[in-house]
């Protein structure tokens, strides 16, 4: 028996949160060299996570 995933925004919504991610990157860019990666990392892990439910 598989598990079915949770929904994630996109496909709740039908609406991908474009806007959110500008923001988070504009943040992210921002931020100090040490936490970019990390910001950077969790923005793609996101982004994974939308085109996977697609």
């Amino acid at each position: 028996m598989t598990e079915t995933p949770a929904p994630t925004p996109g496909s709740a919504n039908k609406d991908v949160p474009a806007e959110a991610w500008k923001r988070d990157l504009a943040a992210a860019a921002e931020a100090p060299a040490a936490d970019r990666h990390t910001a950077i990392s969790a923005l793609l892990d996101d982004l994974d996570t939308q085109v996977g439910s697609l």
